[in-house]
C-alpha cells in the first residue's frame, strides 16, 4: 500500500510539471492581531519562524494590536489589512450584511471574563447592577454582555464605561469590574498581591468561540487559493507552538514581548492550552452548527437585528477542475483513485471523531473543566430538573454551599498550580461523596454546591460532617516541590422545604446556604452551620 501511495503522490506531481497552476512565491499579506504580542497569537508568529507562511509562497506582516487597533474587522473591511483576530461577536457584524468570513476559531471556549475586586463582594452579574463596568467596543464584549441578557438582568441597568486597557483602574477602584482575559490580568493581580473574583460567561452556559481568524469576502472571492494558504499554514504554527511551548515562550519573548516574564508567559500558555485544547479537537476546527447557536443567541436576545442566517459566513475555498488535456485528466483521476482510497478509511475515522468531538463540546458547556464537576450553568439547569422531580414524588432535598478556607493563601504560598491541584482534590471529594442522583457543581473560583436528593437536613448533615473528615484528611503534593500541605472546608446547609415557592425555590435556598456558609467562616472555618429555616433540622 505504501508503493501505491508514493506512485499515486508521484503522478500529482506530474501533474504540476505537466502544466497545472503552481503556487505563486512571495505574495504579501498582512494579519491585524487582536492585542499586544503575547501567548494568545503564538501560532501566528511559530508560522513565521518555522517557515510555514514561506512555503506557503507568502510573505506576512504580523502587526500589533492594542488600543489603537480597537475594531480590527473594520481595518479588514476597509483593506488595509488582508486578515485579522478577532472574538465571536463577528457573527453579529454578518448578520448585519457586513462581509466579513471565518476561516478558524482557534480557541474552543473563550478566555473573556468579568474580573472583580474580592473585597468588593461582586461574584455574580446581578451584583454588578449599578456599578461602573468596563467594556471593549463592540462587537468585542459582546459574549460577557449576553451573560446579562441571559440571566434576565437589564444591560441599561449597567453603567458602561469603554475600557482604559488600564488594570490599575480596577485595582484603584474606579470601575468595579474589569472586562479582561483568564490568561493575562489574572496573573498580574497575583503579582500585586490583589485578590479578585472571576464572573465567567461558561459558568452562565455562555461557551462561545474566541480569537477567531477572518478575512473579506473580496479577497476569499478574488483570491480563495491564498487565503487557503494563509490560513492551513496558521494552523500548522498553532499546532507547532502548542507542542513545543518552552520553545515558542522563548521565541516571544526575544522578538515579539520582552517586556514579559517567561513565568508570565507559562502561565499565559498553560491556559490557552486548555481553550484551544488540541488533543481534543482539531486546531481551528469550527462546528456551523455551533455558529449558528451563537448567532441565534445574540438575536434572540436582541444583540443584533439580523434575520439570523450565516450563508457564505465559514470559507469555502472554490474547487477548480483542469480540462484542458484529456490525459491531464487521465492523471488526475488515477491519482484521485490512488490517493482517495488510501484515505478513504481515514476519512471516516475523522468523520466519527469530529461527531464524538461535537458531543463532547456539549458537555464541556455545562461541565468545569478543571474539576470535572458541573460550570455554574450545569448545576442550577441539572439541580433545578432535580428539585422539580423531587417536588413531584415528595422527597425532602437539601443544599450545601462550601468552599475551601482560605484559599487565597494556598496560591500565595504554593502557587497556582498547587490551588489547582486543591480544587480538583476537592471536586473529587465531593463527586465521590455525591451519590448518582445528586448534583455537584463549581459556582466560582473556589466555591461549590451539592443538591442532595432524597436527604433531608439531619442526613444532610451527617452528610456534610463526613467530607469535613474526607477533606481534612487530604494530603495535596506542591508541584516541583518536595512539600505537601492540608486544607479544610466550611460547609452552610439548607433544607430546600415547602415554605420555599416552587418558581425560585433554588436561588431562595442558596441565599440562605450563603449565609450560613459565611457564619461558619465567621465562627472559625472548618465547621457546618445550618440555615434558620428547614424541615427536620436541629
Amino acid at each position: 500500500m505504501k508503493k501505491v501511495l508514493l506512485a499515486g503522490i508521484w503522478m500529482c506531481s506530474m501533474l504540476s510539471l505537466a502544466g497545472l497552476p503552481v503556487i505563486a512565491r512571495g505574495e504579501s499579506v498582512t494579519l491585524q492581531l487582536r492585542w499586544l504580542h503575547q501567548f494568545q497569537f503564538a501560532g501566528y508568529y511559530m508560522a513565521q519562524e518555522k517557515g510555514f507562511y514561506s512555503d506557503a509562497g507568502l510573505e506576512v506582516s504580523l502587526l500589533e494590536g492594542g488600543p489603537q487597533a480597537q475594531r480590527p474587522i473594520d481595518d479588514v473591511l476597509s483593506g488595509q489589512v488582508d486578515f485579522a483576530v478577532t472574538g465571536s461577536g463577528v457573527v453579529i457584524e454578518r448578520m448585519a450584511g457586513q462581509p466579513v468570513v471565518a476561516l478558524a476559531a482557534i480557541m474552543q471556549t473563550s478566555p473573556i471574563v468579568w474580573i472583580t475586586r474580592a473585597d468588593a463582594g461582586i461574584r455574580s452579574p446581578r451584583d454588578l447592577l449599578g456599578r461602573r463596568v468596563m467594556v471593549l467596543p463592540p462587537p468585542e464584549s459582546a459574549e460577557l454582555l449576553t451573560v446579562f441578557l441571559r440571566e434576565g438582568l437589564p444591560l441599561d441597568a449597567l453603567e458602561l464605561v469603554p475600557t482604559s486597557y488600564q488594570l490599575d483602574d480596577l485595582i484603584e477602584g474606579r470601575v468595579d469590574a474589569f472586562d479582561g482575559y483568564i490568561s493575562n490580568e489574572p496573573y498580574a493581580l497575583e503579582q500585586q498581591g490583589v485578590d479578585y473574583f472571576l464572573i465567567d460567561p461558561r459558568d452562565y452556559g455562555i461557551n462561545f468561540y474566541n480569537d477567531v481568524l477572518v478575512t473579506s469576502e473580496a479577497l476569499t472571492e478574488r483570491n480563495p487559493g491564498l487565503v487557503q494558504r494563509f490560513t492551513d499554514a496558521s494552523l500548522r504554527g498553532w499546532e507547532y507552538a502548542l507542542s513545543h511551548q518552552e520553545e515558542t515562550i522563548a521565541l516571544i519573548q526575544q522578538q515579539y514581548a520582552p517586556e514579559k516574564s517567561l513565568e508570565h508567559l507559562r502561565y499565559e500558555a498553560d491556559i490557552i492550552h486548555q481553550l484551544v485544547m488540541p488533543e481534543l479537537i482539531q486546531v481551528g476546527h469550527m462546528n456551523p452548527h455551533r455558529w449558528q447557536f451563537i448567532a441565534d443567541s445574540y438575536r434572540e436576545l436582541g444583540m443584533t437585528e439580523g434575520d439570523g442566517t450565516l450563508e457564505g459566513f465559514l470559507f469555502e475555498p472554490l474547487q477548480r477542475v483542469d480540462y484542458r488535456i484529456a490525459v491531464l485528466v487521465a492523471l488526475a483521476s488515477l491519482c484521485l483513485l490512488v490517493v482517495g482510497g488510501f484515505f478513504l478509511v481515514r476519512f471516516k475515522q475523522l468523520s466519527s471523531a469530529l461527531q464524538d468531538s461535537n458531543k463532547r463540546l456539549e458537555v464541556l458547556a455545562t461541565t468545569d473543566m478543571l474539576t470535572a464537576v458541573s460550570n455554574r450553568h450545569g448545576f442550577f439547569t441539572q439541580a433545578r430538573q432535580a428539585l422539580s422531580q423531587a417536588r413531584r414524588s415528595g422527597e425532602p432535598v437539601s443544599l450545601l454551599m462550601l468552599d475551601i478556607d482560605l484559599f487565597k493563601n494556598i496560591n500565595d504560598q504554593y502557587g497556582h498550580a498547587a490551588g489547582d491541584s486543591a480544587l480538583r482534590a476537592f471536586g473529587e471529594q465531593l463527586t465521590e461523596l455525591g451519590r448518582e442522583h445528586d448534583v455537584v457543581g463549581r459556582l466560582g473560583g473556589e466555591e461549590f454546591a451539592m443538591l442532595l436528593v432524597d436527604c433531608d437536613g439531619q442526613r444532610a448533615r451527617q452528610v456534610a460532617e463526613r467530607l469535613l473528615q474526607k477533606v481534612g484528611s487530604l494530603s495535596i503534593e506542591v508541584p516541583d516541590r518536595d512539600h505537601r500541605f492540608g486544607f479544610t472546608t466550611s460547609v452552610g446547609l439548607v433544607e430546600v422545604d415547602d415554605s420555599l415557592e416552587v418558581e425560585g425555590a433554588l436561588e431562595a435556598a442558596q441565599s440562605l446556604a450563603d449565609r450560613a456558609l459565611y457564619q461558619a467562616k465567621h465562627l472559625g472555618r472548618n465547621r457546618v452551620e445550618i440555615a434558620a429555616t428547614g424541615i427536620g433540622m436541629p
